[in-house]
């Protein structure tokens, strides 16, 4: 089990949490108050930081699913999931577009958030292979 998890990867992404999150303590004292407010590129250091450190925990997540359950699943299975994913993409869209009601704005927008981030997992994985 241990194996299937992208150990360096995931140490990486911590790695570069930590510099992010002490990038954001420590430019300010480093740049006067001005200065630091005019350089675009040194205050977009803490976020480039941080934002890579969660594209690569995402990948990990990715990884360590992809290699759980590749051929693992069957297609009586799959299948269903995917279509339910799909319908919450669409649910989701509609959700955020009409305009009668704030909450599902709301709504929609956590449903429509997961469904694609569940989409982005599940269509790495690979449904078991029919036997001839």
């Amino acid at each position: 089990m241990l194996s299937r998890i992208p150990v360096k990867l995931l140490i990486v992404a911590a790695a570069l949490l930590v510099l992010g999150l002490v990038a954001v303590q420590v430019i300010p004292m480093l740049v006067a108050g001005t200065a630091a407010a005019q350089n675009v590129l040194l205050n977009a250091v803490p976020f480039i930081l941080i934002f890579v450190a969660i594209l690569l925990t995402f990948i990990g997540l990715i990884v360590f699913v992809t290699r759980s359950l590749n051929n693992n699943v069957s297609e009586r299975i799959f299948r269903p999931v995917e279509a339910i994913l799909i319908a919450g993409i669409v649910l989701g869209v509609v959700g955020m577009f009409q305009p009668w009601l704030f909450i599902l704005f709301q709504i929609g927008f956590y449903v429509l958030f997961f469904s694609l981030l569940g989409y982005m997992i599940w269509s790495h994985v690979l449904p078991k292979r029919v036997q001839r």
